[in-house]
């Protein structure tokens, strides 16, 4: 089984009955020195890692990606990153029955 969205991927670290998954993200690679076109593939970010810090991870991710070089605020990076956290809790909750997942 692996779970995928348009910026990471997760896989079962060892068998599908882990609890610990490998991550991957999608990354720009840009060659350098020749006139080849930049390309975006998945790239392995952690081996073994359980769920909770995964999502910390893509949360992060997410942030950098969005800001690139620039600088911000600590207050400004907590608030994003509870954002994407919460963001992807929602996902990983089933709304109709009593949420067990993540707390």
């Amino acid at each position: 089984m692996t779970i995928e969205e348009a910026d990471y991927r997760l896989k079962p670290a060892m068998n599908d009955a882990s609890n610990f998954w490998d991550l991957e993200l999608l990354v720009t690679i840009k060659p350098k020195g020749t006139n080849s076109v930049a390309r975006k593939e998945f790239k392995i970010m952690g081996y073994g890692m359980p769920i909770e810090s995964c999502i910390q991870r893509i949360a992060n991710y997410r942030i950098l990606h969005k800001h690139g070089g620039d600088a911000i605020t600590m207050v400004q990076y907590l608030k994003e990153y509870i954002s994407q956290i919460k963001e992807l809790k929602d996902k990983l909750l089933v709304k109709d029955s009593k949420p067990q997942l993540l707390e």
